[in-house]
């Protein structure tokens, strides 16, 4: 073949590659095609662990295997995952019902520990008036009367403090419970006001 040739050839290859690329048609020159990736699980719903707060549709969500990648759940967040969005919300009802059944027993210890520390202020109060009145009656034993008096004292005003404390936080937690009572007990409630 001669140079003439040659160039015309290549010329006549390199206008048709062109042609080619301005129509689209680059059956030789395409990009790798995309790799369709099989999907045999398809979508899925996740329960999250509750928090103190949380909601029903807090705790359940949905997505493929990709789009749980990117919301950086991890194991200890994720209570399981289902098929069904019916079985999640099961699954989210029954622990959301165990989580207010736990706090109600810890408002209930609360409430307990709070009437065993009210009882020990009025059993401190007790021993306070009893060394006050004491000292009074006996002069010589006024010193370390009034010493443990001021100890006592001091244990008081401590533990008056952590019962206002207490009694803040079960305040706020039965309000949180009041909120949810059943409307059968609301109207049960109301008639019983309305006898007394």
């Amino acid at each position: 073949m001669k140079k003439q040739e040659l160039k015309k050839l290549i010329k006549e290859n390199i206008t048709d590659w062109l042609k080619e690329r301005s129509s689209g048609d680059m059956a030789y020159t395409e990009k790798a095609p995309k790799i369709k990736m099989e999907d045999q699980i398809g979508e899925m719903y996740y329960v999250t662990k509750p928090s103190k707060k949380s909601t029903m549709e807090e705790l359940v969500g949905k997505g493929d295997v990709f789009e749980f990648s990117t919301l950086g759940l991890t194991r200890e967040d994720v209570h399981g995952i289902y098929k069904s969005e019916g079985k999640a919300k099961t699954v989210a009802n029954k622990l959301i019902k165990e989580r207010d059944t736990q706090l109600k027993e810890t408002y209930k210890k609360g409430q307990d520990k709070l009437k065993a520390m009210e009882a020990s202020i009025d059993e401190i109060k007790t021993q306070i008036e009893g060394k006050m009145s004491e000292a009074t009656s006996n002069p010589d034993m006024r010193e370390s009367l009034t010493a443990e008096s001021n100890s006592l004292m001091e244990k008081l005003s401590m533990l008056e403090a952590q019962v206002e404390k207490l009694r803040e936080v079960l305040e706020a937690e039965g309000m949180r419970f009041e909120k949810k009572k059943p409307k059968k007990k609301e109207k049960e409630d109301k008639e019983e006001e309305k006898e007394d």
